[in-house]
């Protein structure tokens, strides 16, 4: 623990205490029992600037390392902590630093300003750092094993006592004590076994929330900060030998000598259980903050369909005239498929878009089109323009250029008869680079693409890469600073939501890569993520229970039985990239019809509900989810094996603040007749192979 005094501060879910001496936060102790998740301190604060000099590229200075803190007590709720240089042994930084700590009913409310005075930029900020997080149990003899999951999901880290440590992040998990790991004779380069980053924006860090602990309690950070600037999230082990973690937020703003950068807000929330009361606690914040917006169809469907004419570097799958007999399966109701999306419609990525010859010209597309329109099946285009032609097409400021001004560059090649089928070694027909929406033209150039796709008649588009480069674009023309394209790429998005809208009232925008912030702008995700996928994303389903996130199934029912229990928007694909025919499975259509039968029938559950994932749950013998409507729960669990599987499930409702069940639920079968196995507050029956149940309690 640190020398200095401390001050304490009361804040939601326990107290937390800053180091006078340096500024650290080093304290957490959760209430009632005073658990501490902070180990201590060794003196370094909150805040750390890279500032690279002269002959020395890696040259940073902190709060704490480089200097102690003027330290104001306002109030009972609020200390602030300043700094008016920093120096370190090789430079002294003439920085102001000013951190807010305040407790506030949400959380401790922590904020950072940073006032360059001096001559040199400053490319990065670290904040906050929590640093010195202890591991989550107590048992020195804990063991990490690996145990395949009862519902048939790959193999997953199994942990108990000290090992119980995790970070939720909102679309994954990490394990530190496992994966962050050396041995104590291996001297790999730079120790980066030891480290774990994640850009946000996109795949794991997806949602600017996190929470670190394990089953019995933890810590969550979340921002409240509306912008989407190029950031990231740090996870470090600095001893091998310790149990302890550092988690940094790092961001990339790029302060100019004069100028000041603000952080926006981040709430520090300490908590009982597991992450489910970190993710209500960003829930309450985020919920008003970024409302969903898609229409009654894509919010009450079943799923979508997503067919390739044509795979890169193959022969076609089947030209633009077959089109519209895809869609004429998709217009039987009882399937409850929302829309077609078509990939693979254009020759080549970037822009302008260029429709693949071989399928028909662009005739041949509006005419497709209409019919697809006359049998009432929206029809989405997907497109890929994020990445741009390495060629003279692309213009030079509409590139995303690293610090070195170098252009970052992609060789997407593929194909279905490669050896291998991506990236091949002796392919590179499609070089690509990373366009950067902070350019004015490439931004008025995909918003009118996309009003010429609506023009030749489709309802919808879909864009591949919809989230923002992890790092800065350095490219002297961009119209915005270095780490500003996710504010633009939002501003795109925006226009091109309210343009489809304003053409079709069914007409929807969706993309790959879904954030906090792209909520009301994308009415659902293209990602690759399969049905049992969607468990790493419990949190985001959590906080935004009705955003449909996709699921991607194919001919097998298993895939469609775990979206479906999941709440996830199946993305139907038999045959992956051969584009099957629905008439071709009808075990999967039969499956299908099934499926939206029963959405259908407890649809306020998945409109209306909250989506628990395995909150109050305990189960044996199958994949289980729950969600609430009131006082209301409805469980539904899938055995997703070849086998028959005797299953339990118990319900406590009262873990998320419901009422204790006392009654035993009604269940149905996946063919939506009465099933028997109901038990009090649970279920205890076989369930047939990749078979499913649902449970009222009403």
């Amino acid at each position: 623990m640190p020398t200095s005094p401390i001050e304490w501060i009361e804040v939601r879910g326990g107290r937390v205490g800053v180091d006078t001496g340096s500024g650290a936060l080093c304290s957490a102790a959760l209430g009632p029992d005073g658990r501490e998740l902070i180990g201590g301190t060794t003196g370094v604060g909150l805040l750390r600037l890279a500032l690279p000099i002269p002959g020395y590229g890696s040259h940073f200075t902190e709060t704490g390392t480089h200097g102690a803190p003027e330290v104001v007590r306002e109030d009972d709720d609020t200390v602030r902590l300043t700094w008016s240089r920093l120096t370190t042994p090789h430079h002294t930084a003439p920085v102001r630093v000013e951190v807010e700590l305040r407790s506030a009913p949400e959380g401790l409310v922590v904020r950072a300003q940073v006032r360059n005075d001096g001559d040199l930029p400053i490319p990065q900020v670290a904040f906050p750092q929590v640093l010195g997080l202890s591991a989550g149990g107590q048992d020195p003899a804990a063991r990490v094993s690996l145990h395949a999951s009862a519902a048939g999901h790959p193999p997953r880290v199994g942990v108990s006592g000290s090992d119980e440590t995790r970070l939720r992040l909102s679309r994954g998990t990490v394990w530190p004590l496992r994966q962050l790991s050396m041995r104590p004779d291996d001297a790999s380069f730079l120790e980066t076994p030891l480290q774990r980053y994640y850009g946000y924006g996109a795949f794991e860090f997806s949602m600017k929330w996190l929470d670190y602990g394990d089953s019995r309690g933890g810590l969550t950070l979340y921002s409240r900060d509306p912008r989407y600037r190029a950031q990231g999230l740090l996870l470090e082990r600095p001893d091998r030998a310790r149990d302890e973690f550092a988690l940094r937020w790092l961001h990339f703003p790029t302060i100019a000598p004069g100028s000041t950068w603000d952080s926006g807000d981040f709430v520090i929330v300490l908590h009982e259980g597991d992450w489910y009361a970190g993710a209500r606690a960003f829930q309450e914040f985020a919920a008003e903050a970024y409302p969903y917006d898609a229409p009654p169809h894509i919010r009450e469907a079943l799923g979508i369909r997503s067919v390739w004419p044509a795979i890169r570097h193959a022969p076609v799958n089947f030209t633009l005239e077959e089109l519209p007999e895809y869609a004429e399966e998709l217009a039987d109701p009882s399937l409850g498929l929302a829309e077609l999306c078509v990939w693979h419609w254009w020759e080549k990525n970037g822009l302008p878009i260029i429709l693949n010859p071989r399928l028909g010209t662009e005739d041949d597309l509006r005419a497709a089109l209409a019919r697809c329109r006359g049998l009432g099946v929206p029809v989405s285009l997907f497109v890929s323009h994020h990445l741009l032609r390495d060629t003279d097409e692309s213009p030079q400021e509409w590139k995303h250029l690293n610090a070195a001004g170098q252009a970052v560059g992609d060789d997407w090649t593929y194909g279905l008869d490669f050896l291998p089928r991506f990236r091949v070694p002796f392919m590179g027909t499609h070089a690509m680079v990373r366009g950067s929406l902070l350019a004015r033209g490439m931004r008025d150039a995909i918003l009118a693409e996309h009003a010429r796709l609506l023009e030749l008649g489709a309802t919808s588009t879909c864009w591949d890469q919809y989230w923002s480069w992890f790092e800065p674009n350095y490219n002297p023309s961009a119209d915005g600073a270095p780490d500003e394209e996710g504010d633009r790429l939002l501003d795109v998005g925006r226009a091109i939501h309210e343009l489809v809208r304003s053409k079709n009232p069914r007409g929807t925008f969706s993309g790959e890569m879904v954030t906090e912030q792209k909520v009301p702008v994308l009415d659902y995700t293209w990602d690759w993520r399969n049905g049992a996928d969607l468990d790493e994303d419990a949190p985001f389903r959590y906080v935004f229970p009705q955003f449909r996130l996709n699921a991607n199934v194919n001919e097998h029912p298993r895939g469609s039985l775990l979206a479906f229990a999941d709440g996830g928007l199946i993305n139907v694909m038999p045959g992956q990239m051969h584009s099957h025919r629905l008439a071709e499975h009808p075990e999967l259509v039969a499956t299908l019809r099934q499926l939206a039968t029963l959405r259908r029938r407890f649809l306020r559950f998945f409109c209306e509900g909250q989506y628990r994932h395995v909150e109050g749950l305990s189960t044996s013998g199958c994949h289980a989810r729950a969600y609430s409507h009131g006082d209301e729960v409805l469980v539904v669990l899938v055995n997703p094996t070849d086998a028959p599987s005797s299953a339990t499930v118990a319900v406590r409702p009262e873990d998320w603040g419901g009422r204790t069940l006392s009654d035993a639920p009604r269940v149905v079968a996946l063919d939506g007749l009465p099933a028997d196995g109901a038990v009090t507050a649970g279920y205890e029956g076989v369930v047939e192979p990749d078979g499913l149940r649902v449970l009222l309690f009403s």
